[in-house]
């Protein structure tokens, strides 16, 4: 019987061995076809840096090569895998060689850009969003040559009389969000990555205030070696990225981080949308007065929410955090959208409403917005942006529909009572201007009508409102009733039932009719208004307005009005 030889390979054994030769040798293969290939690209990157070309046209072609470059790079083995494929220590240490010098060539050419011109660190940032799109490029191989070309542009910066970087904010937000990676070893890059970054920033910031460059005059030092100085307070650690980013980047780099984040709510992957949340929360709630382009961000985040993003209540509590801050900025963006409101801007509406603090702010806005007649071609100044009240852009009507969400709300109890005569007084204006659009505006002329309820009823007047609907009123305003009778019947019945902001609203129609309203129908419905809330005490009107030379020359405008518009005594009558 025949035995075999415990020495001698089976075939399996030998097709095996020659099948990871063969696996070697292509591998061995695709390093140096890497390694040839990135010296190609290097030389051509080079070649369009040192040419006068358009420099967009330049940055975009440089960026193609470099993507070509990392896609090399992402599918080379991992340098244990490299290892593995020597049979003697020499030829183990030419392929860590060939390795390295791989990643070095690829660092070179990203250096050898940054040098030049700083506003190509915005690669760094694409490279970061290409390694989001798919989970098999985030490599620390990756991250370390990141990390390494903002060291070097630290030592650059350090040196530079002017620093202008624009795209910080933007790697911020990505480098931010790997800062609470799951592989350590990523967070750690991450979190190096940060530290220069926020570096660099600080150097453009004193730069900006004439401030001196080296590193003794920061508060965040920038060490002598990785090794020294690892800011732990980067990692896992949302709120205190949040509360440096913003105490260091400057208010148009923060926006980019805020937008940038808010573009991440809408990430297919869960984590990545729920760290981009709580980063963009933490960051707002302690810097949300440094954010600009306010407008835009709420633009955004209708949009999202119109396109139903998962992350509803996080868009909702920006909305929130900004209005505590910015509220013109945030009510002049809701009230540019179509009437009548969609369910999410009511949404957003009630978002803006839900603190106390701004309250006034925010029923000051609209009432400002409230000056205009909607469908007439003007032009009102505000805040040095100019915005039409034509019949396309019917702001008024939409300021009126959104007071029927904010007077109810809890939150504004304080205000509505504070402004009721500005209030009351504003509306009534809204329902007369809203009667003579009724043809072109159908249904929605009643936002104003319905405005001019709630605030009624959220003042402690039901009964006045009870009693209009009794007498058929608004049905009866809303179709063909004269409305400067109607402004009689208002102004009687209130009389009737002593509200109690009597006084206020006294002082405050007074005072329309001294200073004069911008149109005339609104001084019939001014005076008219006044004459018969005090009518009650007609000697006590005269003695305290009729010898004012400024009241008495309007109420003598008002009974010289023709019939068609309708004297005083014939309203009384």
């Amino acid at each position: 019987m025949l035995t075999r030889n415990p020495k001698t390979k089976s075939s399996l054994q030998i097709l095996q061995d020659s099948v990871k030769r063969h696996h070697m040798a292509h591998k061995v293969s695709s390093l140096l076809d890497a390694y040839a290939g990135l010296l190609s690209n290097e030389s051509m990157i080079l070649a369009v840096n040192s040419s006068f070309v358009d420099p967009l046209l330049q940055f975009e072609s440089q960026l193609k090569i470099i993507e070509s470059s990392f896609g090399m790079l992402v599918v080379m083995p991992s340098l244990d895998k490299v290892k593995e494929m020597g049979s003697s220590y020499e030829y183990i240490e030419d392929m860590e060689n060939l390795y390295h010098n791989i990643l070095n060539i690829y660092e070179n050419i990203l250096t050898s850009l940054v040098s030049k011109d700083l506003y190509k660190l915005q690669i760094l940032k694409e490279m970061l969003v290409w390694m989001s799109k798919d989970s098999s490029y985030l490599q620390e191989r990756i991250m370390v040559i990141i990390k390494k070309v903002l060291r070097f542009t630290v030592t650059k910066v350090r040196k530079y009389i002017s620093v202008d970087a624009p795209c910080l904010g933007l790697l911020a937000a990505e480098l931010s969000l790997l800062c609470s990676h799951e592989d350590p070893s990523i967070v750690q890059q991450a979190s190096l990555g940060m530290c220069h970054l926020l570096y660099i920033a600080r150097c453009q910031n004193d730069i900006g205030t004439n401030k001196p460059t080296n590193g003794k005059s920061h508060s965040l030092q920038f060490p002598s070696s990785d090794v020294e100085f690892l800011p732990k307070e980067f990692q896992q650690d949302e709120s205190k990225i949040a509360q440096r980013v913003g105490q260091t980047l400057l208010p148009s780099l923060l926006t980019d981080f805020v937008q940038s984040l808010l573009m991440k709510l809408s990430s297919p992957d869960d984590k990545i949308a729920s760290d981009a949340a709580s980063i963009l929360i933490f960051t707002l709630e302690f810097h949300a007065e440094k954010v600009t382009m306010v407008s835009k961000i709420v633009d955004a985040i209708y949009r999202q929410l119109c396109d139903n993003n998962c992350m509803k209540d996080v868009m909702l509590q920006v909305i929130t955090l900004l209005t505590c801050t910015s509220p013109k900025k945030v009510i002049f963006q809701l009230m540019d959208y179509p009437v009548p409101a969609d369910d999410t801007l009511i949404q957003m509406w009630q978002a803006a409403g839900s603190q106390a603090s701004v309250a006034p702010h925010v029923l000051k806005t609209i009432l400002l917005i409230l000056k205009g007649k909607p469908g007439e071609m003007e032009d009102t100044l505000t805040e040095g942006k100019r915005f039409s009240l034509d019949i396309t852009n019917l702001m008024p009507l939409a300021a009126c529909q959104a007071l029927c969400t904010f007077l109810p709300l809890g939150s504004y109890r304080k205000a509505v009572a504070q402004y009721f005569p500005q209030l009351l007084t504003t509306l009534m204006f809204q329902v007369f201007y809203n009667s003579e659009l009724k043809p072109i505006l159908k249904d929605r002329a009643l936002y104003a009508q319905d405005a001019l309820r709630v605030l009624l009823n959220c003042s402690g007047l039901q009964q006045v409102d009870i009693t209009l609907m009794k007498e058929n009123f608004w049905d009866q305003l809303s179709e063909d009733l004269c409305y400067y009778h109607g402004v009689c019947f208002i102004a009687k019945t209130l009389s009737e039932y002593n509200f109690p902001q009597f006084p206020e609203t006294l002082s405050y129609l007074y005072k329309l009719s001294v200073e004069g309203p911008r149109r005339s129908e609104d001084t019939v419905i001014v005076l008219i208004f006044l004459t018969e809330v005090s009518f009650v005490d007609c000697e006590q009107l005269c003695s305290h307005f009729l010898f004012l030379p400024k009241f008495k020359s309007k109420f003598q405008f008002l009974v010289s009005l023709p019939l068609n518009v309708g004297s005083y005594q014939d309203l009384r009558s």
